[in-house]
């Protein structure tokens, strides 16, 4: 799913039955090569994990989203790429799955913005974590029915969701079914 959203608007991103991984990605309503970088947002929060209270930033550390309030347990991978024909090919799937890249893809493309990359997106209910030894792991997201993410557009954006169905490890947890988008526009 698509939409764009203006300055001050809110975003609800719910789980509705708990399970499901939600892929967020956020463009720049007048440049979309301006973006929601999780790199830069590693970099300017100085942690793997952003909590209510961040502005999170693109790649161009301008201010993109306030991160207003979390009813989770606060984990939202920041490390993984959308899931993909290539991702499931990677790790020895024969089959072919509806993924997360290709409905980035698709959306833009409906939406006419011409955009060619996938950039990594923000994970949200997702379970990942670092080891000593810098090495990484998912676990199945602990996001219970009902949990929310809401979001602040500190700009004019397109957003686009997917509700993820990645087969590879069990970062569901169990049969993910999909997510709710409530939309607030700011009160003039």
């Amino acid at each position: 799913m698509g939409c764009s959203v203006t300055t001050g608007t809110t975003v609800r991103v719910v789980n509705p039955k708990g399970h499901q991984v939600v892929d967020l990605w956020a463009f720049v309503e007048s440049d979309p090569t301006e973006y929601l970088s999780m790199a830069h947002n590693r970099t300017a929060h100085y942690t793997t994990r952003f909590q209510a209270g961040h502005v999170l930033v693109s790649n161009r550390f301008m201010k993109l989203l306030r991160f207003i309030e979390d009813t989770t347990d606060g984990l939202h991978d920041s490390f993984h790429a959308a899931c993909s024909a290539q991702s499931y090919a990677h790790f020895g799937s024969d089959r072919q799955y509806p993924n997360c890249e290709d409905n980035l893809q698709k959306t833009l493309h409906d939406a006419g913005i011409a955009f060619q990359i996938t950039p990594p997106p923000w994970n949200l209910f997702e379970k990942s974590f670092v080891d000593e030894d810098g090495l990484i792991h998912d676990g199945s997201t602990s996001a219970k029915a009902g949990d929310y993410v809401e979001l602040n557009a500190e700009c004019d954006l397109f957003m686009v969701f997917s509700a993820c169905r990645s087969t590879i490890g069990n970062i569901q947890g169990g049969d993910p079914a999909g997510a709710q988008i409530h939309i607030q526009n700011r009160q003039t």
